[in-house]
């Protein structure tokens, strides 16, 4: 073998060996981009969650107002409806 075909075969190993290095950088640069949305979405599937049970809880919460507020509407509407009768038989 020359020196040429030496010198040729030498450059093109070390052009390999570059592209490989290159192929591999690329795609652990694929792999961390992937890993960090994916840690982006678990963190926003999180924080919905979060808001969504905290509108369960306020919407909850509503609700049982609303239910003590008929109920004591009920309470006063049944003394009325006592003090018309009670009224009324004297």
């Amino acid at each position: 073998m020359s020196n040429i075909e030496q010198a040729v075969q030498a450059e093109a190993g070390k052009a390999q060996a570059e592209a490989e290095c290159q192929a591999e950088h690329a795609a652990q640069s694929v792999k961390d981009a992937a890993g960090a949305t994916a840690g982006a979405a678990a963190d926003a599937a999180g924080a919905a969650a979060d808001s969504a049970q905290l509108q369960q809880h306020r919407a909850a919460d509503a609700v049982q107002e609303a239910a003590d507020q008929v109920a004591h509407t009920a309470e006063g509407a049944a003394a009325a409806v006592k003090d018309t009768v009670a009224g009324g038989g004297h």
